[in-house]
C-alpha cells in the first residue's frame, strides 16, 4: 500500500466522524450565531424576523445579565483558588506517600466521584440543604444550634452563594487531582534529592521545585476551569434556580431561562454567542501567556 493510498484509507475511516461532528456540533454553533440576529420567540417560531444587533443591545442593557457576570466572577475566583488549591495539595500529599496502600486508598477515594453522574452529587447537596428535613438543619437541631438553621438556598445572597460554594467539600476534583498527581510523579527525583542534600526544607522544595515543575498542569487545569465555569449553570438551575431573586444568577442560566422559560430564543442565542466569545478570549489569553513563559 502506497503512502498516498494509506492516507486516503485513514481519511475515509475518519470521514463519518467528521460528518457527525459537523452535523451535531459545528452546525448548531453556526446556527446559534445566525439566530442571535433574529427576533425569534414562541409567537413567531416558524417565521422569525431579522432584527440586526437588537438582541445584543437588549442583553447588554439588561441589569440582570450584567450583574450575572459579577456573580460568575465570584464563582470563578472560588473555583480557581479553592478548588484548584485543594486538588493540588491533595495530589501532592498522596505523591509524598509513595507507593503505599494508604496512597492507593486515597487515589481510589478521590477518583470514585468521577464515575458518578454530576446530577447525583447535585441532588445530594440539594437534600443536604433542604430546610425542613435536610441533613444540615437536622444536625444543627440535634446539637442544640437551632438558631443557626437557615433556608440555606433561599434566605439571602450570602447564604445561597456560600452554600453553592460549599458543594463538593472537600473540593478535590477527580480530573484535576489526576492531572496534578501525574505531574508530580514525572518530577525527576534527583532534583528533590539534591535540594535535600543542600539543606532545603520540605516547604522550600515544594515552592522552588515541585510547584514550578507542575506549572504546565496548573495552566491546563486553569483553562479547563475557565471554560467549564463560564458554561456551567446546572448547580444554580437545580439548587437555587438563580434565586433568591437573581442573587445566584449566572450568564449560562440566564441564557437557558431566556431561551426555554421566557421563549426568547433569539436573545438566548445572543447570550450564548457572548459566552462563546468570552470563553475563546480567556483561552487565547491563557495560551498566549503559556507561550510567553515558555
Amino acid at each position: 500500500m502506497t503512502k498516498k493510498v494509506h492516507y486516503v484509507y485513514i481519511y475515509a475511516c475518519l470521514f463519518p466522524s467528521f460528518i457527525l461532528i459537523g452535523l451535531f456540533m459545528l452546525y448548531p454553533a453556526l446556527e446559534a450565531f445566525r439566530m442571535s440576529f433574529l427576533d425569534w420567540n414562541m409567537t413567531n417560531y416558524l417565521h422569525p424576523e431579522s432584527v440586526g444587533f437588537d438582541n445584543y443591545i437588549e442583553v447588554f442593557k439588561d441589569a440582570i445579565f450584567r450583574n450575572s457576570f459579577l456573580i460568575l466572577l465570584v464563582f470563578m475566583i472560588w473555583h480557581i483558588i479553592i478548588l484548584q488549591g485543594a486538588s493540588l495539595l491533595g495530589a501532592y500529599f498522596i505523591y509524598l506517600l509513595g507507593n503505599t496502600r494508604l496512597a492507593g486508598f486515597y487515589k481510589v477515594a478521590f477518583t470514585i466521584p468521577m464515575v458518578l453522574p454530576g446530577m447525583v452529587t447535585t441532588m445530594f447537596w440539594l437534600f443536604f440543604y433542604e430546610p425542613n428535613n435536610g441533613m444540615l438543619n437536622t444536625v444543627l437541631s440535634m446539637i442544640g444550634l437551632e438558631h443557626w438553621q437557615h433556608i440555606w438556598l433561599g434566605d439571602n445572597q450570602v447564604t445561597a452563594m456560600g452554600s453553592l460554594m460549599m458543594k463538593g467539600f472537600p473540593w478535590i476534583s477527580g480530573l484535576g487531582f489526576l492531572i496534578y498527581l501525574a505531574g508530580f510523579q514525572n518530577i525527576d527525583e534527583s532534583l528533590r534529592e539534591a535540594a535535600t542534600v543542600d539543606g532545603a526544607s520540605p516547604w522550600k522544595i515544594f515552592w522552588a521545585i515541585d510547584l514550578k515543575m507542575v506549572a504546565p498542569q496548573i495552566r491546563l487545569t486553569t483553562i479547563l476551569v475557565l471554560i467549564g465555569g463560564t458554561q456551567q449553570f446546572s448547580d444554580q438551575l437545580i439548587m437555587t434556580k438563580g434565586g433568591p431573586g437573581y442573587d445566584t444568577m449566572v450568564p449560562g442560566l440566564y441564557m437557558y431561562n431566556n431561551a426555554f422559560t421566557y421563549g426568547k430564543l433569539g436573545v438566548g442565542a445572543a447570550i450564548g454567542v457572548i459566552l462563546f466569545v468570552l470563553t475563546m478570549a480567556l483561552t487565547y489569553l491563557n495560551l498566549r501567556s503559556t507561550r510567553e513563559r515558555g
